[in-house]
Formats: C-alpha cells, sequence, structure tokens
C-alpha cells in the first residue's frame, strides 16, 4: 500500500471510529469530572492538580473507578469540522453531509455566559497559572472553533458561518483581555485572564486575521490581530524557538504548542496582515522545530530537552505543521510523512488507533478522543492537501464538496 492510501485508510478508520461514537470520549485532563473518590482533593489547586494527573498518567484507566463518564469536546468538534471541510478521505458527498452535522454539533457545544458565541471544555481544569470551570470560554476552544466556521464557510459559502465567525471574532475582541507588553500586545487564555501565553494569543491573532482579511469591518480585528503578532513574533528567541509563555515557570519548549504558534503565524501571513520580518521569524521557527522537535527517524520530541513521553499530540501536530510548511520550505513535506511513517510503525495499537503515549518502560493505549484521535485525523488532511498539492493536483476538499452540491 502506498503512503497516501495508507494516510487515507488511517483517516477512514479515525472517522468512521469517532462518529460512531457521537465524537464523545476520554480526554487526558477531565480528572476533575471525577463523582467518586476525590472530593476532598478538589478544594485547594494542588489537590486539583493532583487528581488530573494522576487520571492522565495512571498506566491503568481510573475513569471507571472515579465515574468520570465518556464526553464530547468542543476543541474536538472543531477539529473534525476542520478536517471534514480538508477533506481528501471521504467521497464529496459523504463528507459534506458529515460536516453539516459536525457544524450543528459544534454549535450545540457553545457557552451560554456571553451573548457571542465562545466554546470552553467540557470538564474543570487546574493548571500552574490559572483555574477554570466546565463550559468557561477559552481562547484555546474558542479560536479553533471560529477558524472551523471559516473552514466550512470557504467550503460551502454559507453566509451564516462567515457572520457566525465574525461574532466570535467579537467575542475575542470584546470579552478577552488585551495586555500592552512593550511591543504589541497579548491577548489571555479567558476573559479576566492574562498569562502571557504564545499559543492561544497566537490561535487568537489567526482568526483575526482571516476575518480582517474576508470580512467588511475587517479593520475592527486587524489591529489587536497585529498588535498580538507583534508581540510573540518580538519575543522568538535567537534559535527560532517561543517558550510556553512568558513568565519563569512558564519557560518550557514543547512541540504542539510550537506548532500550534507556527500555523497560526502562518495563517496571519496567508491572510496579508504581515510581511517579510514575520515571514522571516516563521521560516526560523521552522527550521527550529525540524532542527529540535523532531529526530531523524521521524519520532517528536516532546520537549526540547527530552524526547519521552512520545505523545499523539505531538505526533499528529508534527504532520500538520510540516504539511503547512512544505509548499514554501523544501524538504518539510517530506519530513511530514517521515513522521506519519513513524505513527504507522510505533504509535498504532491492535485496534488501528494511534497510542497516547509512549512512555521509556509501558505505553498508555488510551484512544483520548481530543487529544489523539481528532488531532490525528485533522493532521492527515492536511498532509493529503500537501500532497495533491505537491503533485499538481486539485486540492480536493472544495472541489468534492462543492461538486456534490
Amino acid at each position: 500500500m502506498g503512503r497516501r492510501a495508507a494516510a487515507e485508510a488511517l483517516a477512514r478508520h479515525l472517522e468512521a471510529w469517532g462518529t460512531e461514537r457521537g465524537w464523545r470520549g476520554s480526554d487526558p485532563y477531565e480528572g476533575l469530572n471525577a463523582t467518586r473518590v476525590v472530593g476532598p482533593a478538589r478544594r485547594s489547586a494542588l489537590g486539583r492538580r493532583l487528581v488530573i494527573q494522576a487520571v492522565k498518567r495512571s498506566p491503568v484507566d481510573l475513569r471507571p473507578l472515579l465515574g468520570i463518564a465518556p464526553g464530547v469536546n468542543a476543541a474536538t468538534v472543531a477539529w473534525v469540522v476542520s478536517a471534514y471541510a480538508l477533506n481528501g478521505f471521504l467521497a464529496g458527498g459523504e463528507a459534506r453531509a458529515r460536516l453539516q452535522r459536525t457544524i450543528d454539533l459544534l454549535r450545540s457545544l457553545r457557552s451560554d455566559r456571553y451573548p457571542e458565541p465562545c466554546w470552553g471544555y467540557h470538564f474543570d481544569f487546574q493548571s500552574r497559572t490559572l483555574y477554570y470551570a466546565s463550559g468557561e470560554p477559552n481562547t484555546i476552544a474558542t479560536a479553533f472553533a471560529g477558524m472551523a466556521l471559516l473552514d466550512a464557510y470557504e467550503v460551502l459559502g454559507d453566509v451564516r458561518l462567515l457572520e457566525e465567525a465574525r461574532e466570535v471574532g467579537r467575542f475575542l475582541t470584546r470579552r478577552v483581555p488585551r495586555t500592552p507588553d512593550g511591543v504589541g500586545a497579548y491577548f489571555g487564555y479567558l476573559p479576566g485572564e492574562r498569562p502571557p501565553i504564545h499559543n492561544a494569543n497566537m490561535l487568537a491573532c489567526a482568526l483575526l486575521a482571516r476575518l480582517a482579511a474576508l470580512s467588511e469591518d475587517g479593520e475592527d480585528f486587524r489591529e489587536p490581530a497585529l498588535g498580538g503578532l507583534v508581540w510573540t513574533v518580538a519575543r522568538q528567541r535567537a534559535d527560532g524557538s517561543w517558550p510556553y509563555g512568558e513568565r519563569s515557570n512558564l519557560a518550557w519548549i514543547d512541540n504542539f504548542h510550537t506548532g500550534y504558534v507556527l500555523d497560526a503565524i502562518r495563517t496571519c501571513l496567508d491572510s496579508g496582515l504581515a510581511g517579510a520580518e514575520v515571514e522571516r521569524a516563521w521560516r526560523s521557527g521552522i527550521a527550529y522545530y525540524r532542527r529540535q522537535l523532531l529526530l531523524p527517524d521521524g519520532t517528536p520530541k516532546y520537549y526540547s530537552t527530552g524526547v519521552y513521553p512520545i505523545d499523539a499530540q505531538c505526533v499528529a501536530q508534527s504532520i500538520q505543521t510540516l504539511a503547512i510548511a512544505a509548499p514554501r520550505i523544501p524538504g518539510a513535506g517530506d519530513d511530514a510523512w517521515r513522521v506519519f511513517g513513524f505513527a504507522l510503525r510505533r504509535m498504532l495499537g491492535p485496534d488501528g488507533l494511534p497510542l497516547f503515549q509512549r512512555r521509556r518502560l509501558w505505553h498508555n493505549r488510551t484512544p483520548h478522543m481530543r487529544w489523539v484521535v481528532a488531532p490525528m485525523l485533522l493532521a492527515i488532511a492536511h498532509l493529503l492537501r500537501a500532497s495533491a498539492q505537491a503533485e499538481g493536483e486539485p486540492t480536493g476538499a472544495t472541489t468534492e464538496l462543492q461538486a456534490a452540491s
């Protein structure tokens, strides 16, 4: 079987598995959804973090013991919408029908806490820097949802999708704080929260940059997008990297968050938000990514300082980021296929689904819906599109879906 056929087959398997479950499944970070045992631990930030990490890291699935039911996550559904829009793995009519159903599912998950459309996660979460409750909208999920609406709009041509995406942009500009910080001003992670985190800032900027290019009131989106882009680009390290955030306790460099930043910068460039200086920053970042976060055999490192755990989201994000870079960076497409080959060799379980993590001494095989299945489906859709572009074929999503309308 050729590599494209293998990619299409894996995408169809992931899509069928997710569709059968209504895109409902487990998540690494859902420990605080426990209905048994952990009550006392929830009373402190440290206790909440310990519960989350115990459920995430345990080689034995603790969810049945703790009463954690499968859930449906907005980021999962947003990625699936974008994957259907890109397509390349389903017949056009089938992809169109599933795209429209999944858009409806995404709409059903929006938060009711604000008049504008916005999204959060289906679990309470405690990080090193902040706590947020289930359903509380955050920049990450909201930006992915807005991008999914635009991906669907560009394929289906339904102006209602564009207007919904504009309202998502208005949520970001009205409700999420922007913090001036030397050069530029960055978006926060949540309404009312201001941790200086690069991937959250850049995902917001990427959505606003697309809206600025598509919307009549584009300048309302352009200025905040440019301010956030300038802030992140100005803080790129000399080696081409970005830390997770600009505080001492946020200074690590990891694979998938770096990939989010790079993809978002590329989106800003493709939307006409910036020029040569930002292009140089993106290229320097891609060079760092290939040099420091990827091994020669296609193994994605988790951190710049270490390989383990070998993580499904790092695998998927590496494929996606390199596929997006492929039209402009010689060799990036080959690297994307190399990571895909690694995934086939080392990351598939007996059921044909990717493993969550390979650790040095044991594996966690849980096929988390948000962390494993959906990001890999979207990554393969990007890989198939890049392959079609490289071979001079029409990029199938728009052609197939519009032909089916």
